[in-house]
């Protein structure tokens, strides 16, 4: 698709190179037929002969290998600038071997290469050879003054002076809206490019939120599922433990096994509410103490819950602590067989740091599953750390950062 697109534009390019050029190409041909006629025009006004009609035609001959020269030169470059002059100075010349003091035909060509200066050049330099262009062309108007001082030569002189200054500014404006609307286009195809662009970004931005929000709603069911199932299946195995032994205790723990599952399905409707709202519950300390309270409980698990320095006042510390606690002991218990946990919270002026240790069976090596490493998003998501440690029991240790840290 890039080649693809690559190519277009490759191809539109060429395809406006080749139709410039053609333009270029058919302006010079014009320009080439113009100047032949309006030579032959003065020559035949003039009734030029021998050896002044020789010298006539070979400054015609440069003048056109000049512009020859020009239609093969760059444009920006100095040497296109320097053959303008050139044109003046060769067309001064045919007009000072006129025997006519004005050659009308011949002063024409100051028009053409007033109009070719103002619309091939740029603004700054078609200034200074239109400048020059009109300054050379009146040069015989003076000497038509000085030789014939009346009001007609004076008036010839300021015609001509102000069609050609009129003809220039036209020229010019001309040129300047044509350069201003290239800057439009640019400027139009820059935007459409960067619309596309943000347009892509933003596809990005929610195609990327929308999996943000699947993982999230997928540790969710993890978690508070999980916590849950791992609690009935102990209560239940406590239950089949006191069947034969004790029934009143047998009933107490299948009472409490059917508030957890009643439990689980009511955490599945809650996470199941989030897919229809962004507003998602946050929990708090009390939630927390809630939560270690009840797995002990259901579990038979000794846990010890310590929760030191000042109490962090940020829903997203709150809530994700809930969930790494609410994880970690559900593996202490699943993974680990642990009978004792402890759990310390931190909390400073920056974040919190947290610990749950276990006194299970460990592991050699340690194999990140899908809790361990919603434990690792959690904290990574408030700019926080998590390490992890089986040599003796199993350690979850980290820290987050509180929401007006975050970058």
């Amino acid at each position: 698709m890039v080649k693809l697109c690559s190519g277009n534009k490759n191809l539109s390019f060429r395809v406006t190179a080749m139709l410039n050029y053609s333009k270029k190409t058919y302006l010079f041909i014009l320009k080439l037929a113009v100047f032949t006629v309006l030579f032959i025009s003065a020559v035949y006004f003039e009734n030029a002969q021998q050896q002044r009609l020789i010298v006539l035609i070979a400054a015609f001959f440069l003048l056109l290998a000049n512009n020859g020269c020009k239609y093969f030169t760059d444009i920006e470059s100095k040497r296109y600038l320097i053959l303008f002059f050139l044109d003046l100075a060769l067309i001064y010349f045919l007009e000072f071997n006129s025997r006519l003091l004005i050659n009308y035909f011949i002063h024409l060509l100051y028009i053409i290469i007033l109009l070719e200066a103002s619309i091939t050049l740029n603004i700054k330099k078609g200034i200074i050879v239109g400048t020059s262009d009109i300054v050379v062309s009146m040069i015989k108007f003076v000497y038509l003054v000085y030789f014939k001082f009346n009001l007609s030569s004076i008036s010839q002189l300021i015609f001509f002076l102000l069609v050609s200054v009129l003809i220039f500014i036209v020229a010019l404006f001309a040129r300047y809206s044509r350069q201003e609307k290239e800057k439009q286009d640019v400027l139009y195809r820059e935007l459409l490019s960067a619309h596309k662009k943000l347009k892509k970004s933003a596809e990005e931005v929610s195609r990327l939120t929308a999996v943000e929000e699947r993982n999230k709603i997928a540790r969710d069911i993890h978690d508070s599922l999980g916590h849950n199932m791992t609690a009935l299946i102990m209560q239940i195995q406590m239950t089949e433990h006191y069947l034969d032994s004790d029934y009143t205790k047998s009933r107490e723990l299948l009472s409490a096994s059917l508030e957890t599952a009643k439990k689980s399905l009511s955490d599945i409707r809650a996470v199941v509410e989030t897919l229809r709202s962004s507003e998602n519950a946050v929990s708090t300390n009390k939630e927390i103490k809630t939560l270690v309270k009840d797995f002990s409980k259901k579990t038979g698990i000794e846990i010890d819950l310590k929760i030191e320095g000042v109490v962090v006042d940020s829903p997203k510390v709150s809530d994700t602590l809930y969930h790494i606690i609410q994880e970690g002991m559900t593996n202490a218990v699943r993974h680990g067989n642990a009978s004792k946990i402890q759990i310390t919270l931190n909390y400073t002026g920056s974040g919190a740091r947290f610990t749950i240790k276990d006194n299970g069976s460990g592991a050699k090596n340690i194999k990140e599953g899908f809790g361990m490493k919603g434990i690792r998003e959690r904290a990574e998501a408030l700019n926080g750390e998590v390490e992890f440690d089986a040599d003796n029991g199993f350690m979850i240790k980290g820290f987050i950062q509180r929401d007006n840290k975050l970058k």
